[in-house]
């Protein structure tokens, strides 16, 4: 499964490029995790990129790396045609501001001490741009298209909303500088079913409205589904599968996505024939991951290749813009 390679990358028209990524951290007793191993992406300027993994797989690290949040151990990010990490002072905060992030927890995102005003007025002032007063507009404008009434909620503190409405703040904020980029991690997993909808909603709206190109990463395969143009499978901090959503929901070629797609709940009776054979055993520790193929020890379909070769990442015939990272695609 998890491979590493360049195949899937479209160079022409991508906003952002990220190639070779690599993270680690460290761990007790002097060991290192490798939470980001040899990763590259792209994301076509006005395209909703989605990431789905399980917990543990890179889908954060990938995120935070790509805005330099901090930077990776190795690697490269392009947005629009410059380099993020050649950038410092002005140079980066110019980027940045192109390049905003929605955070997985809406009410520790905010500072409890601070005005949902001030909180949303911050990027505008940190970048240095207008005067009080169209500052205090923009604020008000960018509130307003996030379903909030600035003279209703601008003067409470974050703890006064409810978690809808502080990531409704959350957004607000990321799209006060109109970015170009809008990075959304996790942002509907803390809230109610009803509440994501909502906010998913929003998110949709603030895209046609904004010109936003977005990469949306959870790890709620339906919720990607509906957000996304094409979404990116990870696991243990490589790229198994990536493809148009509507060809990897419909035909998963890697035996990992099969299988977190079959473990959706679905209204519909399926055939025991049909189901894809489930994953053996659990997810190896990221201290100490499998050679060759990550995926192969839990793998029905394994050989003794997947031991020794690592799988590259490659095109499906037929199905264009389907790439897999697999010795053995279904």
């Amino acid at each position: 499964m998890a491979g590493s390679g360049t195949a899937h990358l479209q160079r022409d028209n991508a906003l952002l490029s990220a190639q070779n990524l690599v993270k680690t951290y460290k761990a007790k007793g002097g060991r290192r995790v490798q939470a980001l191993s040899d990763v590259s992406l792209d994301i076509v300027r006005g395209e909703t990129l989605g990431v789905v993994g399980e917990s543990g797989s890179g889908k954060s690290t990938l995120a935070r790396a790509i805005l330099a949040l901090p930077r990776p151990d190795s690697g490269t990010v392009r947005f629009d045609g410059a380099a993020v990490f050649d950038a410092a002072g002005a140079r980066l905060r110019g980027l940045r501001q192109q390049m905003q992030m929605v955070f997985q927890d809406p009410l520790s995102s905010l500072n409890p001490a601070h005005r949902i005003l001030d909180i949303v007025a911050m990027p505008l002032l940190v970048a240095g741009s207008g005067t009080a007063a169209e500052r205090r507009a923009t604020v008000m404008e960018t509130l307003r298209s996030v379903g909030l009434d600035g003279e209703v909620v601008g003067h409470r503190r974050p703890y006064e909303l409810s978690g809808g409405q502080c990531q409704r703040v959350s957004i607000a904020r990321a799209l006060v500088l109109r970015p170009a980029l809008l990075v959304c991690d996790e942002p509907v997993s803390a809230l109610d079913v009803s509440v994501q909808a909502q906010v998913l909603n929003l998110l949709e709206d603030a895209k046609a409205a904004f010109s936003l190109t977005m990469l949306f990463i959870s790890h709620d395969l339906s919720v990607v589904k509906g957000i996304s143009d094409r979404v990116i499978v990870m696991y243990l901090g490589k790229i198994c599968e990536i493809a148009p959503t509507d060809a990897l929901y419909a035909t998963p070629r890697h035996p990992y996505t099969a299988t977190l797609l079959a473990s959706v709940p679905s209204l519909t009776p399926k055939r025991r024939s049909a189901q894809p054979q489930m994953p053996r055993g659990e997810t190896p520790s990221p201290l100490d991951v499998p050679s060759g193929c990550r995926f192969r020890t839990r793998c029905p379909a394994a050989t003794e290749r997947c031991a020794r070769e690592e799988p590259q990442i490659r095109p499906i015939d037929g199905s264009p813009g389907h790439f897999v990272a697999c010795h053995h695609p279904g």
